[in-house]
This record gives structure tokens, C-alpha cells and sequence, in this order.
């Protein structure tokens, strides 16, 4: 993502985006207790946040990780523990090193022994919180549990788009699907932003046109694909060929597809149906909420999809503008979902 897009992020389209979080995601009540975990690289979505709190009559404490000792941090400082433990709802928006994996689980083992409410955003950009948390989550939600009941009991999706995705998704009669909605229950945690359906599938075949985003270090830095769309041919679930114009991402492609055993092959497919996105923005983990079917190659996530298989590497593709049909039933048509009358 250029970073002159960052900058022209605006301090109202992140107390716009915070107060959406507090109030439809983290359903902060007045006199409730939030805990922010940020630092220096997040501090105006850290701020935002913790205006978004005090604006909605909550108590708000706010920790700053590069104060607690140095970086990367190998356990989770107390100071962050006490707070935890007097919170209601807590929030984690801050840089993601790997060398901090393990307080970060250490973190989310917290948030579910004390049933706390909690959003979880590392390394996430300021882009990325402004275009993906202005959504109503209440409305996603209720989208997503009306498109989880068509999507449970389907076996083929049929997934197509103006600049030539053609593909069969098919799923196995025990798939079990993960939805990511925005909605945080007590001693739950979810990544935002929200809104998607997550599965595993059994075979994937045909083409899929990638053209919001990709995931990882090459979709970081192209940004949206808009103009430079890139092509997947996949037969029997794994990706065979890459088409793209711009040929140093295509060689950075096709070397993470042959990274290691099932690198290349579809672990996972989501159902983007969140409606209140209306544009790619160039970041997978906002575009891959946007309504249609997106794919994640690599790594299917086995602990919350029941996989049987894993993959060292994992980045996600996702396009605009598609049409998905479940065993006909047609879940979003030109990148807009499609409601009951």
C-alpha cells in the first residue's frame, strides 16, 4: 500500500471508524471498562479509539507497549495483565513482529478465561481500520447468518466476474464454516475488520481473476490491482498457472506457490458480505470482506476449519465486482448482496 494513502487519512474518518467498532462490535456500555493496547506505529487509531470510548461513557485505559520494556516483547508485561482483569472489552492495535506471537497468544488466552470482549487488529494500517471499520456490524451480522444458512447446506458454488472468473467451488458434505462477522461475545475475540465466511473446500476448479488485492508482503506493496489484475488457473484445488502483467509479481507469486508441500493449493474460500464496502482498497484484510468469493492459497486455518492438512505459507486474492451462486441460489450478484424481498 503507497504510503502517500495513509496520509491522507483523515482524523474524522477514524473517529468515524472507532466509534462504529465501540458501538456495533465491542457494544461498549457507559460505566464498562476498555483497554487499549497500542503503540507508537497505531497511535492515531489508538487515539481514535480512546475517544470513541470516552464518547460513549465508557472508562478507558490506555497502555502503550513501547513503554512497558523493550521490543519485541516476550511475555505479556503484568502491568497489562492487572488491566485485563478489571476490563469489560479490550482492544489490541499494534505492531505484529513474529517474535511477539507468543504474548499475543498469551494475550488471547486472557481475553477468553475472563470472558472479556476483544478486537483484535495487529499491524493493521490506518487505511485499512478507516475503510473497513465504517461499516454497521449489526447489519453485517444479520447478512452474514442469512448467507452461513444457504452456505451450510450447499455443495457447489458458482462463482463468475466481468474480467473472467469461472470457477466450481465444491464442498464436502462435513464442512464446516467460520464465520468472522464483527459480532464479540464475552471471552471471545475476533480480528477486524469482519465479514466473511470461511471454509475449506473440497476441489476447486477454473479460473479466478484477482483484482482488489492480494495478501502478504507483494500485496502490501502493489496495493489495489484494479489496473493490473492478476489471473489463477487452478485444477483439482492447486494453482497450475499465474498470469499477470507486472512481472516482478508474478516471479514473487509463482516462488511463494512453490514454497513447500500444499503451498499452491486452495486452503480456504470466503464469502465476503459485508455491504456497507462498496470499493476494493487495495488491502486483503479489508477486501476480502467485500460481497463475492475470495480465496486464501496455502494454509486452510485447520484449527477452526477442521482441515486435514496444513501449508507453511498462506496469502489471500481477492476480486471485485463477482457473482456467487450456491447450488443456484444466488448470494451476490455484481459485487452486491442479494436480499430477500
Amino acid at each position: 500500500m503507497p504510503d502517500e494513502r495513509l496520509s491522507r487519512v483523515k482524523v474524522d474518518e477514524l473517529d468515524t471508524a472507532a466509534r462504529r467498532m465501540v458501538g456495533t462490535a465491542l457494544r461498549l456500555q457507559a460505566g464498562q471498562k476498555l483497554l487499549v493496547i497500542g503503540d507508537r506505529s497505531s497511535s492515531r487509531i489508538s487515539d481514535a479509539i480512546v475517544r470513541a470510548g470516552f464518547g460513549a461513557s465508557a472508562r478507558v485505559s490506555m497502555i502503550w507497549l513501547d513503554d512497558e520494556g523493550p521490543r519485541p516483547m516476550q511475555a505479556l508485561p503484568e502491568s497489562i495483565v492487572h488491566e485485563l482483569e478489571l476490563a469489560d472489552a479490550s482492544v489490541f492495535v499494534a505492531g505484529a513482529p513474529h517474535a511477539e506471537l507468543l504474548m499475543r497468544q498469551h494475550l488471547l488466552h486472557l481475553v477468553g478465561t475472563l470472558h472479556l470482549r476483544h478486537a483484535h487488529m495487529p499491524a493493521i494500517s490506518a487505511f485499512a481500520f478507516a475503510r473497513g471499520m465504517r461499516v454497521d456490524y449489526d447489519v453485517v451480522a444479520r447478512d452474514g447468518r442469512r448467507a452461513l444458512a444457504v452456505l451450510e447446506r450447499a455443495r457447489t458454488l458458482a462463482v463468475s466476474s466481468p474480467l473472467g472468473t469461472l470457477l466450481r467451488v465444491y464442498l464436502a458434505p462435513e464442512t464446516k464454516w467460520y464465520a468472522q462477522l464483527g459480532e464479540l461475545r464475552p471471552g471471545r475475540w475476533g480480528n477486524l475488520p469482519a465479514g466473511a465466511l470461511y471454509a475449506t473446500p473440497e476441489s476447486v476448479h477454473g479460473v479466478f481473476v484477482a483484482n482488489a488485492s492480494l495478501g502478504e508482503y507483494f500485496g502490501r506493496r502493489e496495493g489495489t490491482l484494479l489496473h493490473a489484475p492478476v489471473t489463477f488457473t487452478i485444477q483439482e484445488g492447486r494453482v497450475v498457472r499465474v498470469q499477470c502483467e507486472m512481472r516482478e509479481l508474478q516471479k514473487d507469486i509463482e516462488t511463494i506457490l512453490s514454497f513447500g508441500p500444499n503451498s499452491d493449493r486452495v486452503g480456504l474460500v470466503a464469502v465476503g458480505v459485508s455491504a456497507g464496502l462498496k470499493e476494493p482498497t487495495g488491502e486483503a484484510l479489508v477486501d476480502q470482506n467485500l460481497p463475492g468469493l475470495h480465496v486464501c492459497i496455502g494454509d486452510p486455518a485447520a484449527r477452526v476449519t477442521g482441515a486435514s492438512w496444513g501449508a507453511r505459507t498462506s496469502f489471500a486474492a481477492c476480486q471485485a465486482t463477482s457473482t456467487v451462486s450456491a447450488d443456484g441460489e444466488t448470494l451476490v450478484r455484481d459485487g452486491k448482496l442479494v436480499r430477500p424481498d
